[in-house]
């Protein structure tokens, strides 16, 4: 039952349907009118996201700082870019949530590691060099 149940959130969560919506909800947060991607909005405050805008390509952390900067200017000036340079959604990729997730990944693991007190029977066998 509950396979069938997660089957069938995952097949409505791919519909077109669902798409659509989502495709509105993030057009009406306003963020694509300012420039603005959709992990633009992450704040940099933070040690993950900080470890993460380090490992961000130079390019792509300037065109971030420079989304920002033009964002703040419009709206101290309270108005909108024009429709023709809003975000289009085929360019509202993410770029810096993937390096988020792979620096919680990295620092789990190393707490994982740092835990063991000694090494697991299984790795013992796997590893040649340990051999007593």
């Amino acid at each position: 039952m509950a396979t069938a149940l997660l089957h069938s959130l995952r097949s409505l969560r791919n519909s077109e349907a669902i798409k659509n919506l989502s495709e509105m909800h993030h057009n009406l947060m306003g963020y694509r009118k300012k420039g603005l991607r959709y992990d633009d909005l992450i704040p940099d405050e933070g040690e993950l996201v900080q470890a993460a805008l380090k490992r961000l390509p130079p390019k792509e952390h300037y065109d971030r700082v420079f989304r920002h900067r033009r964002a703040i200017n419009l709206g101290g000036q309270q108005i909108e870019l024009d429709a023709a340079e809003w975000t289009k959604p085929s360019e509202d990729v993410a770029y810096l949530s993937p390096l988020i997730t792979q620096v919680e990944n990295e620092i789990e693991t190393k707490q994982n590691f740092d835990a063991l007190t000694s090494i697991p029977a299984a790795l013992l066998k796997r590893n040649n060099s340990t051999a007593v």
